[in-house]
Protein backbone atom coordinates (compact mmCIF):
# COMPACT_ATOMS: atom_id res chain seq x y z
CA UNK A 1 0.00 0.00 0.00
CA UNK A 2 1.24 3.42 -0.90
CA UNK A 3 0.18 6.76 0.47
CA UNK A 4 -0.45 9.63 -1.83
CA UNK A 5 -0.56 13.47 -1.54
CA UNK A 6 -2.46 15.64 -4.19
CA UNK A 7 -0.93 18.85 -5.06
CA UNK A 8 -1.50 21.29 -7.51
CA UNK A 9 -4.01 18.86 -8.82
CA UNK A 10 -0.93 16.50 -9.60
CA UNK A 11 -0.80 13.43 -7.20
CA UNK A 12 2.04 12.59 -6.15
CA UNK A 13 3.09 9.11 -4.65
CA UNK A 14 5.14 8.62 -1.19
CA UNK A 15 7.16 5.82 -0.45
CA UNK A 16 5.52 2.47 1.26
CA UNK A 17 3.49 2.76 4.72
CA UNK A 18 5.66 -1.00 4.77
CA UNK A 19 8.62 0.82 4.13
CA UNK A 20 7.99 3.56 7.41
CA UNK A 21 6.87 0.43 9.64
CA UNK A 22 9.86 -1.31 8.96
CA UNK A 23 11.94 1.34 10.08
CA UNK A 24 9.98 2.13 12.70
CA UNK A 25 10.57 -1.35 14.05
CA UNK A 26 14.14 -1.59 13.36
CA UNK A 27 15.74 1.45 14.08
CA UNK A 28 17.99 1.81 17.36
CA UNK A 29 16.35 5.08 18.01
CA UNK A 30 13.41 4.73 20.17
CA UNK A 31 10.72 6.27 18.98
CA UNK A 32 7.33 7.47 21.18
CA UNK A 33 4.46 8.97 20.04
CA UNK A 34 1.92 11.13 22.60
CA UNK A 35 -1.60 12.46 21.87
CA UNK A 36 -2.39 16.31 22.82
CA UNK A 37 -3.29 14.91 25.97
CA UNK A 38 0.32 13.37 27.16
CA UNK A 39 -1.25 9.61 26.42
CA UNK A 40 0.97 7.38 24.71
CA UNK A 41 -0.22 6.10 20.99
CA UNK A 42 2.64 4.33 19.88
CA UNK A 43 5.93 3.33 20.64
CA UNK A 44 8.53 1.24 19.37
CA UNK A 45 10.64 -1.83 20.07
CA UNK A 46 13.54 0.12 21.05
CA UNK A 47 11.55 2.74 23.17
CA UNK A 48 10.37 -0.37 24.88
CA UNK A 49 13.65 -1.90 25.41
CA UNK A 50 15.33 1.59 27.00
CA UNK A 51 12.31 2.24 29.23
CA UNK A 52 11.74 -1.40 30.19
CA UNK A 53 8.05 -1.29 29.49
CA UNK A 54 5.53 -3.29 27.63
CA UNK A 55 4.01 -1.31 24.69
CA UNK A 56 0.47 -3.46 24.87
CA UNK A 57 0.53 -2.64 29.05
CA UNK A 58 1.06 1.26 28.14
CA UNK A 59 -0.19 2.57 24.90
CA UNK A 60 -3.26 4.91 25.50
CA UNK A 61 -2.67 5.71 29.34
CA UNK A 62 -1.07 8.84 30.51
CA UNK A 63 2.69 8.98 29.85
CA UNK A 64 3.22 10.33 33.47
CA UNK A 65 1.34 7.60 35.05
CA UNK A 66 3.53 4.77 32.79
CA UNK A 67 7.01 6.70 34.22
CA UNK A 68 5.71 8.53 37.47
CA UNK A 69 8.99 6.36 38.99
CA UNK A 70 11.48 7.36 36.49
CA UNK A 71 12.58 10.54 37.92
CA UNK A 72 11.68 14.55 37.47
CA UNK A 73 13.89 14.79 34.96
CA UNK A 74 12.55 12.18 32.60
CA UNK A 75 9.33 13.30 33.29
CA UNK A 76 9.94 16.74 32.43
CA UNK A 77 9.77 15.91 28.43
CA UNK A 78 6.55 15.06 28.79
CA UNK A 79 5.36 18.94 30.10
CA UNK A 80 6.46 20.44 26.45
CA UNK A 81 3.57 22.96 26.11
CA UNK A 82 2.52 25.83 23.57
CA UNK A 83 5.50 27.84 24.14
CA UNK A 84 8.04 24.89 23.79
CA UNK A 85 7.95 23.45 20.54
CA UNK A 86 11.66 21.57 21.45
CA UNK A 87 13.44 19.92 24.03
CA UNK A 88 16.47 18.06 24.58
CA UNK A 89 17.84 16.90 27.35
CA UNK A 90 20.49 13.51 28.89
CA UNK A 91 18.74 12.24 31.06
CA UNK A 92 19.76 9.26 33.44
CA UNK A 93 17.01 7.18 35.90
CA UNK A 94 17.03 3.47 37.25
CA UNK A 95 16.21 0.53 35.45
CA UNK A 96 16.25 -2.85 36.84
CA UNK A 97 18.92 -1.61 39.73
CA UNK A 98 20.85 -0.21 36.64
CA UNK A 99 21.30 3.15 35.81
CA UNK A 100 20.27 4.12 32.38
CA UNK A 101 21.65 7.29 30.50
CA UNK A 102 19.52 8.39 27.63
CA UNK A 103 19.58 11.95 25.08
CA UNK A 104 16.28 12.94 24.28
CA UNK A 105 14.61 15.12 21.94
CA UNK A 106 10.90 16.18 22.35
CA UNK A 107 9.08 17.49 19.62
CA UNK A 108 5.63 19.34 19.59
CA UNK A 109 3.44 18.59 16.68
CA UNK A 110 1.22 21.60 16.14
CA UNK A 111 -2.28 21.13 15.19
CA UNK A 112 -3.57 23.24 12.13
CA UNK A 113 -5.04 25.73 14.77
CA UNK A 114 -1.31 26.02 16.53
CA UNK A 115 -2.39 24.00 19.31
CA UNK A 116 -0.19 20.85 20.41
CA UNK A 117 -1.90 18.07 18.07
CA UNK A 118 0.75 15.81 19.28
CA UNK A 119 4.29 15.21 21.23
CA UNK A 120 7.02 13.17 19.06
CA UNK A 121 9.74 11.83 21.19
CA UNK A 122 13.07 10.28 19.85
CA UNK A 123 15.38 8.71 22.43
CA UNK A 124 18.94 7.05 22.57
CA UNK A 125 20.71 5.17 24.65
CA UNK A 126 24.10 6.36 25.28
CA UNK A 127 25.00 4.15 28.10
CA UNK A 128 27.73 2.24 26.66
CA UNK A 129 29.13 5.56 25.04
CA UNK A 130 29.21 6.53 28.51
CA UNK A 131 30.92 3.56 30.01
CA UNK A 132 33.12 3.82 27.01
CA UNK A 133 34.22 7.32 27.87
CA UNK A 134 34.50 6.38 31.97
CA UNK A 135 37.13 3.61 31.01
CA UNK A 136 38.96 6.12 28.49
CA UNK A 137 39.12 8.35 31.21
CA UNK A 138 40.08 5.77 34.01
CA UNK A 139 42.64 4.72 31.33
CA UNK A 140 44.07 8.27 30.92
CA UNK A 141 44.00 8.74 34.29
CA UNK A 142 45.87 5.51 35.35
CA UNK A 143 48.53 6.50 32.53
CA UNK A 144 48.64 9.78 33.82
CA UNK A 145 49.59 7.85 37.50
CA UNK A 146 52.25 5.85 36.13
CA UNK A 147 53.90 9.06 34.15
CA UNK A 148 53.52 11.29 37.74
CA UNK A 149 55.61 8.17 39.51
CA UNK A 150 57.98 7.60 36.56
CA UNK A 151 58.51 11.37 36.95
CA UNK A 152 59.02 11.49 40.99
CA UNK A 153 61.05 7.98 40.46
CA UNK A 154 63.64 9.98 38.47
CA UNK A 155 63.72 13.22 40.36
CA UNK A 156 64.53 11.25 43.23
CA UNK A 157 66.54 8.44 42.24
CA UNK A 158 69.19 10.87 40.47
CA UNK A 159 70.24 12.63 43.92
CA UNK A 160 69.99 9.90 45.99
CA UNK A 161 72.61 8.12 43.81
CA UNK A 162 75.19 10.97 43.98
CA UNK A 163 74.73 11.03 48.07
CA UNK A 164 74.83 7.25 47.77
CA UNK A 165 78.03 7.18 45.90
CA UNK A 166 79.74 10.05 48.06
CA UNK A 167 78.32 7.33 51.22
CA UNK A 168 80.34 4.53 49.56
CA UNK A 169 83.60 6.25 48.85
CA UNK A 170 83.22 7.68 52.57
CA UNK A 171 82.88 4.70 53.77
CA UNK A 172 86.16 3.06 51.92
CA UNK A 173 88.40 5.43 53.26
CA UNK A 174 87.28 5.21 56.86
CA UNK A 175 90.17 4.29 58.92
CA UNK A 176 89.99 3.82 62.60
CA UNK A 177 86.68 5.32 62.52
CA UNK A 178 87.93 8.21 61.53
CA UNK A 179 87.71 9.91 58.36
CA UNK A 180 87.56 14.20 57.29
CA UNK A 181 85.00 15.57 55.05
CA UNK A 182 85.44 17.93 52.16
CA UNK A 183 83.50 20.93 52.24
CA UNK A 184 82.26 20.48 48.87
CA UNK A 185 81.37 17.26 49.22
CA UNK A 186 79.36 17.75 52.39
CA UNK A 187 77.85 20.84 50.25
CA UNK A 188 76.88 18.49 47.23
CA UNK A 189 75.36 15.76 49.77
CA UNK A 190 72.96 18.88 51.13
CA UNK A 191 72.34 20.51 47.83
CA UNK A 192 70.91 16.96 46.74
CA UNK A 193 69.01 16.21 50.26
CA UNK A 194 67.39 19.75 49.31
CA UNK A 195 66.42 18.93 46.05
CA UNK A 196 64.83 15.47 47.01
CA UNK A 197 63.20 17.65 49.70
CA UNK A 198 61.38 20.16 47.30
CA UNK A 199 60.21 17.49 45.14
CA UNK A 200 58.30 15.67 47.66
CA UNK A 201 57.37 19.54 49.17
CA UNK A 202 56.25 20.45 45.38
CA UNK A 203 54.44 16.97 44.96
CA UNK A 204 52.39 17.39 47.94
CA UNK A 205 51.09 20.57 47.06
CA UNK A 206 50.11 19.19 43.79
CA UNK A 207 48.47 16.56 45.55
CA UNK A 208 46.68 18.59 47.96
CA UNK A 209 47.24 22.36 48.48
CA UNK A 210 46.58 23.85 51.77
CA UNK A 211 44.45 26.30 50.64
CA UNK A 212 43.90 28.81 53.95
CA UNK A 213 40.87 31.52 52.14
CA UNK A 214 40.74 35.12 53.41
CA UNK A 215 38.16 37.35 53.11
CA UNK A 216 38.78 40.94 50.62
CA UNK A 217 41.96 40.22 48.84
CA UNK A 218 43.05 42.46 46.32
CA UNK A 219 44.02 40.75 43.01
CA UNK A 220 46.10 43.52 41.48
CA UNK A 221 48.42 43.77 44.71
CA UNK A 222 48.85 40.52 44.31
CA UNK A 223 49.87 40.55 40.97
CA UNK A 224 52.46 43.68 42.12
CA UNK A 225 53.93 41.76 45.22
CA UNK A 226 53.98 39.15 42.30
CA UNK A 227 55.93 40.73 39.71
CA UNK A 228 58.08 42.49 42.10
CA UNK A 229 59.25 38.76 43.65
CA UNK A 230 59.32 37.62 39.97
CA UNK A 231 61.92 39.98 38.84
CA UNK A 232 63.82 40.07 41.93
CA UNK A 233 64.82 36.34 41.39
CA UNK A 234 65.25 36.70 37.82
CA UNK A 235 66.84 40.03 37.39
CA UNK A 236 64.71 40.77 34.13
CA UNK A 237 65.67 44.41 33.67
CA UNK A 238 65.41 43.85 29.79
CA UNK A 239 62.33 43.40 29.82
CA UNK A 240 59.87 45.78 29.41
CA UNK A 241 56.48 45.42 31.60
CA UNK A 242 53.24 46.58 30.46
CA UNK A 243 50.45 47.06 32.76
CA UNK A 244 46.81 47.54 32.30
CA UNK A 245 45.11 46.90 35.76
CA UNK A 246 41.61 47.98 36.42
CA UNK A 247 40.50 49.95 38.94
CA UNK A 248 37.97 49.07 41.22
CA UNK A 249 37.84 45.74 40.82
CA UNK A 250 35.74 43.36 43.58
CA UNK A 251 37.67 41.91 46.43
CA UNK A 252 37.40 37.84 46.29
CA UNK A 253 38.24 35.10 48.77
CA UNK A 254 41.70 33.70 48.24
CA UNK A 255 44.59 32.32 49.81
CA UNK A 256 46.72 35.16 49.18
CA UNK A 257 50.62 33.45 49.53
CA UNK A 258 49.27 30.41 46.67
CA UNK A 259 47.93 32.76 44.68
CA UNK A 260 51.45 34.86 44.63
CA UNK A 261 52.70 31.68 44.02
CA UNK A 262 50.37 31.15 40.78
CA UNK A 263 51.02 34.21 39.21
CA UNK A 264 54.94 33.94 39.99
CA UNK A 265 54.76 30.64 38.20
CA UNK A 266 53.40 31.78 34.96
CA UNK A 267 55.42 35.18 35.10
CA UNK A 268 58.82 33.24 35.14
CA UNK A 269 57.79 30.83 32.93
CA UNK A 270 56.72 34.42 30.28
CA UNK A 271 60.41 35.75 31.40
CA UNK A 272 62.57 32.83 30.38
CA UNK A 273 60.63 32.31 26.83
CA UNK A 274 62.10 35.88 26.20
CA UNK A 275 66.01 35.43 27.19
CA UNK A 276 67.16 38.04 25.40
CA UNK A 277 64.76 40.70 25.63
CA UNK A 278 60.94 40.83 25.02
CA UNK A 279 57.86 42.81 26.75
CA UNK A 280 55.49 41.10 29.48
CA UNK A 281 51.96 42.40 29.60
CA UNK A 282 49.67 42.17 32.55
CA UNK A 283 46.27 43.24 32.27
CA UNK A 284 43.26 42.51 35.05
CA UNK A 285 39.49 43.33 34.47
CA UNK A 286 36.14 41.71 34.95
CA UNK A 287 33.92 39.86 33.13
CA UNK A 288 30.10 40.34 34.25
CA UNK A 289 28.91 37.83 32.01
CA UNK A 290 30.99 35.15 33.86
CA UNK A 291 30.68 36.97 37.15
CA UNK A 292 34.63 36.77 37.52
CA UNK A 293 37.88 38.45 37.23
CA UNK A 294 40.35 37.83 34.61
CA UNK A 295 44.19 37.91 34.95
CA UNK A 296 46.26 38.17 31.42
CA UNK A 297 49.75 37.39 31.61
CA UNK A 298 51.30 37.73 28.02
CA UNK A 299 55.01 37.28 26.57
CA UNK A 300 56.46 38.08 23.58
CA UNK A 301 59.05 34.67 23.43
CA UNK A 302 58.77 32.05 20.30
CA UNK A 303 55.39 30.44 21.86
CA UNK A 304 54.75 27.31 22.60
CA UNK A 305 54.51 23.84 20.17
CA UNK A 306 51.06 22.39 19.61
CA UNK A 307 52.12 19.09 20.56
CA UNK A 308 53.63 21.06 24.29
CA UNK A 309 51.20 22.80 25.16
CA UNK A 310 48.75 20.06 25.34
CA UNK A 311 50.90 18.26 27.81
CA UNK A 312 51.48 21.92 29.61
CA UNK A 313 49.77 20.87 32.98
CA UNK A 314 50.83 17.72 33.03
CA UNK A 315 52.58 16.77 35.97
CA UNK A 316 56.78 16.78 35.49
CA UNK A 317 56.28 17.23 31.57
CA UNK A 318 59.12 19.81 30.72
CA UNK A 319 61.42 20.72 28.18
CA UNK A 320 63.79 22.52 30.44
CA UNK A 321 66.32 20.20 32.26
CA UNK A 322 66.96 22.06 35.08
CA UNK A 323 63.21 22.39 35.84
CA UNK A 324 61.19 19.72 37.37
CA UNK A 325 58.22 20.49 35.43
CA UNK A 326 55.43 20.98 38.08
CA UNK A 327 54.82 24.93 38.07
CA UNK A 328 52.50 25.14 35.81
CA UNK A 329 50.26 21.95 37.54
CA UNK A 330 50.04 23.34 40.65
CA UNK A 331 49.35 26.61 39.59
CA UNK A 332 46.25 24.73 37.76
CA UNK A 333 45.56 22.97 40.83
CA UNK A 334 45.37 26.00 42.75
CA UNK A 335 43.16 27.91 40.92
CA UNK A 336 40.75 25.04 40.19
CA UNK A 337 40.87 25.01 44.17
CA UNK A 338 39.41 28.45 44.25
CA UNK A 339 36.87 27.55 41.62
CA UNK A 340 38.85 28.98 38.92
CA UNK A 341 40.34 27.85 35.53
CA UNK A 342 43.42 28.82 33.69
CA UNK A 343 43.46 29.00 29.61
CA UNK A 344 46.65 28.85 28.08
CA UNK A 345 47.15 29.93 24.12
CA UNK A 346 50.25 29.94 21.95
CA UNK A 347 51.08 31.15 18.66
CA UNK A 348 54.63 30.79 16.51
CA UNK A 349 56.51 33.57 17.12
CA UNK A 350 54.05 35.66 18.36
CA UNK A 351 54.43 34.55 22.38
CA UNK A 352 52.64 33.41 24.75
CA UNK A 353 48.82 34.43 26.81
CA UNK A 354 48.09 32.81 30.01
CA UNK A 355 43.95 34.01 31.12
CA UNK A 356 43.21 33.11 35.08
CA UNK A 357 39.80 33.06 35.86
CA UNK A 358 38.88 33.68 39.21
CA UNK A 359 35.25 33.55 40.70
CA UNK A 360 34.00 37.09 42.27
CA UNK A 361 32.47 36.95 45.18
CA UNK A 362 30.53 40.47 46.25
CA UNK A 363 27.35 41.53 46.02
CA UNK A 364 27.69 44.09 43.68
CA UNK A 365 29.36 42.07 41.25
CA UNK A 366 26.19 39.91 41.45
CA UNK A 367 23.85 42.94 41.31
CA UNK A 368 26.23 43.84 38.21
CA UNK A 369 25.07 40.90 36.27
CA UNK A 370 21.74 40.57 37.28
CA UNK A 371 20.97 44.02 35.51
CA UNK A 372 22.98 43.12 33.28
CA UNK A 373 20.46 39.74 32.37
CA UNK A 374 17.63 42.14 32.97
CA UNK A 375 19.24 44.55 30.20
CA UNK A 376 19.26 41.45 28.11
CA UNK A 377 15.95 40.06 28.43
CA UNK A 378 14.29 43.33 27.78
CA UNK A 379 16.14 43.68 24.34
Amino acid sequence: MYSAEVCDNKVMYLAREDDYREFFETTKIGIMYLDHSMHIKNLNREAEKICGIDRTQVIGKKAKAVFQNYGEPFLKMFSISEYDDFYSANIKFKLKEQMVYIHVDTLRLPNSFGNTGGVLIVMQDVSAVRAAIKQIQTTKMLMSLGELAAGVAHHVRTPLTTISGYLQVMLGRLEDDEYTVRRDVLETLLDEVSYINNVVKELILFAKPPIAKETGVNINKVLEEALFLTFKELDGDNIIIEKQLASNLPLINADRNLMKQVMMNIMQNAIEAMPGEGTLSIKSWLHADLNMLVIAIRDTGSGVAPEILARIFEPFYTTKLDRMGIGLPIAHRIVAEHGGFINISSDDNRGTKVHIYLPATDDRVRHLTLVHQQILNLQ
